[in-house]
């Protein structure tokens, strides 16, 4: 079956999952969350960092896709859709509580690194790749707010700019503007932070 196929079935069990869901069928709906949760979770704690923060979003996010659910109107895929209301409750988690944690991924090479020391690696080159996993994270902390989600969506998620157009709700040439300054200003920060860092090491050595 061609990947086309696939997706289109895909959608096709979902909009039936949907109809049901709508008529207050129970199974429906615990079918429909099942298929979306683990997504759900794994988007919210890019963006937040934390796992008890994570579970938080899943839940305000489930809430507000099953109170939703009589609204949406098939504009967009139904995916499209969910991915949207998990990063409004990611992004309303944040700014109260004035915080931008974020998990500290964003290429692929960061993505790599294993998060606990293993035989095979020397402590030395541990505490590096540990260094270099803090700057990832101040990074994308002090990154604006508007052009780090876009990035994270885009570089970590995987979505398209079409997607994310959608899932934000701004024209596709203001994501690929958010896109393109987002990661000139993680590399700005982080190539500042690796130089603050490497002086700091320096004046320690001292």
């Amino acid at each position: 079956m061609l990947a086309a196929e696939m997706q289109k079935t895909a959608e096709e069990v979902n909009a039936g999952l949907l109809q049901r869901c709508r008529m207050n069928d129970k199974e429906a709906c615990n079918e429909l969350f099942s298929r979306y949760n683990r997504r759900i979770f794994n988007t919210a704690y890019r963006i937040l960092g934390e796992e008890a923060s994570a579970e938080d979003a899943l839940q305000e996010t489930m809430i507000n896709v099953y109170r939703g659910l009589a609204n949406f109107r098939g504009d967009s895929k139904i995916s499209t859709w969910i991915s949207r209301i998990t990063v409004n409750v990611c992004l309303g988690m944040l700014r109260r509580s004035k915080s931008k944690q974020t998990v500290d991924l964003d290429e692929e090479w960061a993505m790599e690194l294993p998060a606990n020391a293993t035989p095979g690696i020397d402590p030395l080159q541990y505490a590096s790749m540990q260094e270099l996993r803090s700057f990832i994270a101040e990074t994308f902390r002090r990154m604006s707010e508007k052009q780090g989600i876009v990035v994270r969506l885009h570089d970590m998620e995987g979505h398209t700019i079409q997607e994310i157009a959608q899932i934000i709700g701004c024209p596709v040439g203001t994501i690929k503007s958010r896109l393109f300054y987002g990661r000139q200003e993680f590399k700005d920060i982080f190539t500042t932070l690796m130089g603050q860092g490497r002086a700091q090491t320096h004046a320690t050595i001292q």
